[in-house]
């Protein structure tokens, strides 16, 4: 009996070592393929990051400044590439983008034609469609959602003028064009008050 004792203690230790290295070993592995996971988030994060810099022109930049200055029934023409009158204040940027093709209706309004409309219409889609298929990775978690949220932050700066076109995508759509962004910008809104609130200690 003592014998049969002894010869169960140690099948059973052995029964429970060999199930605590099993354990050590699943644990390591879950932890490496974790490690892989995030690493290769951050590598995809910064692989997106050299394509947006490589897409981003000067044209498409001038562009985007100009609509950014519209009001939603300016946007609204030139989506639908309608001659459009703009405020003479934005001459520098047009200047820049159609050379010595301006035409002045007056001395405080400029008058954009189907063909510049057109133009200008082109470059914020452009844009806005590889904003889209970048914050598609952002929003399934393809990339390091952190790493992207703070590059892109300042896409949605309203105090610098900045709302990712607002007005355009409305005209283009919205949320049933773009999801991926406004669901990017609602998420900088609820973090940016989420952070106002906590550094106010408002309960």
């Amino acid at each position: 009996m003592v014998v049969s004792y002894e010869f169960c203690t140690d099948a059973s230790l052995h029964a429970w070592a060999a199930g605590v290295f099993r354990g050590a070993q699943l644990y390591l592995s879950k932890k490496q393929i974790t490690a892989d996971h995030e690493r290769s988030r951050r590598e995809r994060s910064v692989d997106i990051l050299i394509e947006w810099s490589k897409n981003l022109k000067k044209e498409g930049s001038l562009a985007r400044k100009i609509i950014e200055c519209l009001s939603e029934d300016q946007c609204r023409d030139i989506f639908n590439q309608r001659e459009v009158k703009v405020a003479k204040k934005h001459q520098i940027l047009l200047d820049q983008l159609f050379p010595s093709t301006i035409e002045q209706v007056d001395g405080d309004v400029i008058q954009l034609t189907e063909a510049q409309s057109t133009e200008l219409r082109w470059h914020a889609i452009t844009y806005l469609n590889a904003l889209e298929f970048t914050l598609v990775a952002w929003q399934y978690s393809v990339v390091d959602r952190e790493i992207i949220e703070v590059q892109f932050s300042y896409l949605f700066s309203p105090a610098d003028g900045h709302e990712v076109l607002k007005h355009f995508r409305k005209a283009a759509g919205g949320e049933d064009s773009f999801p991926a962004i406004e669901l990017f910008t609602a998420h900088l809104i609820d973090k940016r008050k989420n952070q106002l609130i906590k550094k106010l200690n408002v309960a």
